[in-house]
């Protein structure tokens, strides 16, 4: 059977092609093959080789126009096409882990069955052949298509969530996207990682990007009913809950701004844990800082400060969130002591978060009366 979408064709028929002229046998694998047969959009496609892809690595970018990127530790290329699709492109490997929880050591293999057995889930251990004399055959030696039509997440072998603990994670984000099921001794199993507190030995970089992920599904209730119910959510942190403010935005990161915001005095530590771009931690501590503050701010908030203090607290008056009426410049015009000076811009600054004051002029009347 041959489920690719014809949008998708071009590109995987051209890649056979040219990996079939090299002696190469090649396959489209993983999550882009699950997608396929649910008839679901996907941008991000895996295919992976029986030998070395680096030509076809330059193939795809001089065909398509666009850059590529290698990660020598897995020997993968990355391809971002001009058109818009990411291509992965991989030779055929398998993984062992030389302790629970780190990124495993790799081998290349030549047997397709191996590099499928590494995946976490059944679902995304199938593989359809891209070669021009058998485009599209099926190679799915685990029973992903049967688990995908019974709607269930079931991993390969008993020590995936030991190898692995991202895979915790993974198992409820699937099972809250497709309103999927964990198969009975997967279900098990998860219980039984969760009890032994696997999700402790994940870096807490790795951990970051799980969250990342999590928070970038469009349907997320779900998902975070899922982590409650396998109590999985004190491993993110102690407190965390499902927040209505959650479904304001689609935005992976004013999301997790928001689950920051939503720890109160907490919140901060919780951010501090976790493996961020500088900028985005920024932004995320300096919306905290006002709401714990309760003051406006001194300079005016960044587009994603203001819009995440929007998000979490749309009652709040918008003069709350500008810059403060009178600075400390103002405020020595109006021949303030020193000493006056601090306890003024904060009694300013109270009133303007509370909506109390709306001008400069009132402003003025609140600390000279």
């Amino acid at each position: 059977m041959n489920f690719i979408p014809r949008e998708q064709q071009k590109y995987l028929v051209a890649i056979g092609t040219y990996a079939a002229k090299l002696g190469l046998q090649a396959w489209v694998v993983g999550g882009a093959v699950r997608d396929f047969y649910l008839k679901r959009p996907t941008e991000d496609i895996d295919c992976t080789f029986n030998g070395p892809q680096d030509s076809v690595a330059g193939f795809c970018v001089k065909m398509w126009g666009g850059e590529k990127h290698k990660f020598s530790q897995f020997g993968t290329f990355k391809v971002q096409l001009q058109e818009g699709f990411h291509l992965d492109l991989a030779r055929l490997r398998k993984e062992t882990y030389a302790r629970p929880g780190v990124l495993p050591s790799v081998a290349f293999t030549t047997s397709v069955k191996e590099d499928l057995f590494r995946r976490d889930f059944t679902v995304n251990a199938w593989a359809l052949s891209l070669l021009p004399n058998s485009f599209g055959k099926s190679v799915d030696p685990y029973g992903a298509q049967q688990d995908i039509d019974k709607g269930l997440i079931r991993v390969l072998h008993d020590k995936s969530f030991l190898d692995d603990p991202t895979r915790m994670f993974r198992a409820v984000r699937f099972a809250g996207r497709f309103g999927w099921h964990l198969a009975p001794r997967t279900e098990q199993l998860l219980k039984q990682a969760v009890r032994g507190e696997y999700p402790l030995l994940i870096s807490r970089d790795r951990f970051s990007r799980e969250l990342i992920k999590i928070l970038e599904e469009e349907n997320i209730k779900p998902i975070f009913e899922q982590l409650d119910y396998y109590r999985l959510l004190p491993f993110i942190w102690h407190g965390i809950t499902f927040h209505s403010a959650l479904l304001r935005t689609q935005d992976a990161y004013m999301r997790l701004g928001i689950l920051v915001l939503s720890l109160g005095e907490r919140g901060a530590n919780f951010l501090h844990s976790l493996c961020l771009p500088a900028s985005i931690f920024d932004d995320i501590l300096g919306a905290w800082t006002v709401q714990e503050s309760c003051l406006s701010p001194f300079l005016p908030l960044s587009p994603y400060q203001r819009t995440l203090l929007e998000i979490m607290h749309p009652k709040l008056p918008p003069i709350a969130l500008e810059p403060c009426l009178l600075r400390g410049v103002n405020l020595k015009e109006l021949g303030l002591s020193a000493r006056r000076l601090s306890g003024a811009s904060l009694k300013v600054r109270a009133a303007q978060f509370q909506g109390k004051i709306k001008t400069r002029e009132e402003a003025i009347k609140l600390i000279t009366d």
